[in-house]
């Protein structure tokens, strides 16, 4: 039987269960018993720095109907007993693109390269990531399990990207469209300084230049369409222009302004771009932004930071005797001569270029500190962090001088005051969506594990995720092509899989029944190897398992659904 046969009929056997005699089919829509859920008799955080040490919080429909210690529990409600549990308003990612296809690669272009189309040269602000958005895809089942339940979307590449809206992380359920899980209509319109590969504009500067006449002509277009509203009857009317009218709402206030840096020196050419073009920004994405808090505290520009870490750093003696380049606040270190003359200078180059390294990991770190320090508002965003990392790297931004409430304020009341939705996210609170996640400790202790995450209501228990096996500090190869089988109660089906890249960047495919499907959130973490890919007839697949040698064992788990057994043998080079 083909594959996606087999998960189809997986997954209507885990959809029927026993229910089939009595006339219940996979096409019947599921529905709960009750929409209320009581978590009683647990510490909820309200809000950073306010805690109820024993409270009941009360869920229906979708919203929190209740919130404090002397709630009663509907007769309705289901119970889950929050003795040991503490309660925390579900995280809002100020910025991420998980749900969002990666665009493909440009074709070549035989065209005018100092003249091409808009959409080559990545000038495409009227494309809607809503358009897009997929919530089966298996990044956003991972975002969920670590504590997300809202998130700040956008779409990818492109010097003007396109138009970002917030969206829920829960999965569609029976009869709904993709929208259903979409929040607000388009919010923002995203820049980034994003040369075009082949075509005009290829550098940084010539990016910034088109940045600056696509306003310059937006605002222009916008006089002339005011213009015509005022004149007498027969004026000659502005043409359609998808591209200028979309910019047209930014300039009118309609949309804000995230513009995505890279670096320290794309943010200080951001913020400098944005005032000459006379707009108010988010500076998105700068990993420390150090140098920049003079600038970003003066101009009132607030910050999405990125949750991603740089690895930290394996130094000798050497490299740790070295002082490490300045990190003071506004100021910038730049090493200016890092010749090797010969053999002789080897050893103080690698303890040089290891200590900037280490600085840069520790200026990285401290980022969210300084910008909490500097009074400069900001929200975490997710980026392309993997979401394994996320609550290891918020404990190392802790111990470098970011306060617990901070950083909680950064995962839930500041994005959701930046985005402009502090009546509906952020808190737990009576009246606000019903996005909750609950843990079994203190959220930055090394042993608290997420165990349950609600969004809308709708209430996901978190699996601990820790496979027998697994090796942190094993060392494994999992770059090569695998030969896989998948064991079902339907039948037992083999293709392959593909990984490439290197360690921290790997990409890869499945082929199963003659049909190539991009793999996902490929990671391998010690000798534990995760992707994700999507089946058009049962959505989002995650595998996961142990590598040992040329071996993998571990399973595939279909969304919401279940799990089967995969094995997989690597093909000899």
């Amino acid at each position: 039987m083909p594959l996606r046969a087999c998960l189809a009929a997986l997954a209507a056997l885990l959809l029927v269960g026993p229910a089939s005699a009595q006339g219940i089919s996979a096409e019947t829509p599921l529905r709960p018993v009750t929409s209320a859920v009581a978590i009683t008799n647990a510490r909820v955080v309200v809000s950073p720095g306010r805690v109820l040490d024993r409270a009941t919080v009360v869920v229906r429909d979708g919203r929190i109907e209740a919130v404090g210690e002397r709630v009663e529990v509907p007769f309705d409600a289901q119970r889950i007993d929050g003795d040991s549990l503490t309660v925390y308003a579900g995280f809002v990612d100020a910025y991420g693109t998980a749900g969002v296809p990666k665009p493909d690669d440009p074709e070549s272009f035989e065209g005018d390269r100092g003249d091409p189309p808009r959409e080559r040269a990545g000038i495409t602000p009227d494309r809607d990531v809503r358009e897009t958005y997929d919530p089966s895809d298996g990044r956003v089942a991972q975002l969920r399990s670590v504590g997300f339940t809202a998130a700040h979307v956008a779409p990818r590449d492109g010097l003007f990207a396109g138009q970002g809206a917030v969206v829920l992380l829960r999965e569609l359920q029976r009869g709904e469209r993709g929208t259903a899980v979409v929040l607000t209509e388009p919010l923002s319109l995203v820049a980034q300084i994003e040369p075009a590969r082949g075509v005009y504009p290829a550098t940084p500067m010539g990016v910034l230049a088109v940045m600056r006449q696509t306003v310059e002509n937006a605002r222009r277009r916008g006089a002339a369409r005011q213009a015509f509203d005022d004149a007498a009857p027969g004026a000659a009317r502005p043409r359609f222009d998808p591209a200028l009218d979309a910019v047209a709402r930014l300039v009118d206030g309609d949309r804000q302004l995230v513009f995505v840096a890279g670096s320290w020196l794309d943010g200080f050419r951001a913020l400098r771009a944005s005032q000459e073009m006379g707009l108010s920004p988010v500076l998105a994405g700068v990993p420390d932004a150090a140098p920049l808090l003079g600038r970003l505290r003066d101009s009132d520009v607030p910050v999405f930071a990125p949750l991603a870490l740089p690895d930290t750093v394996k130094a000798d003696s050497a490299a740790l005797a070295l002082p490490l380049p300045s990190t003071t606040p506004g100021e910038v270190s730049f090493v200016s001569d890092r010749r090797t003359v010969s053999y002789r200078d080897l050893d103080a180059e690698t303890a040089a270029l290891t200590g900037q390294k280490r600085a840069a990991v520790a200026g990285a770190e401290a980022s969210p500190g300084r910008l909490a320090a500097a009074e400069v508002p900001f929200a975490f965003g997710t980026f392309d962090v993997k979401p394994g990392d996320v609550h290891a790297n918020l404990r190392r931004m802790v111990a470098a001088g970011l306060a617990e409430d901070a950083a909680l304020a950064a995962l839930t009341t500041a994005p959701a005051e930046l985005l402009g939705l502090g009546r509906e996210l952020g808190t737990v609170e009576e009246g606000k969506l019903a996005n909750l996640v609950v843990t079994d400790g203190p959220l930055f202790a090394d042993s608290t594990a997420i165990t349950r995450v609600f969004v809308e209501g709708i209430g996901y228990e978190v699996e601990d995720k820790t496979l027998a096996g697994a090796d942190p500090d094993a060392v494994v190869q999992a770059v090569g092509t695998w030969d896989f089988e998948v064991t079902t109660p339907a039948g037992v089906q083999s293709g392959t899989f593909a990984i490439e890249g290197t360690p921290g960047n790997l990409t890869g495919s499945l082929t199963a029944d003659g049909e190539t499907e991009p793999l996902t959130s490929v990671t391998l973490a010690g000798n534990a190897l995760t992707f994700a890919f999507t089946s058009s007839d049962v959505g989002a697949v995650t595998t996961t398992g142990i590598i040992t040698g040329d071996e993998f064992s571990g399973t595939a788990e279909i969304a919401g659904l279940g799990s089967v057994v995969m094995t997989a043998t690597r093909r000899p080079e």
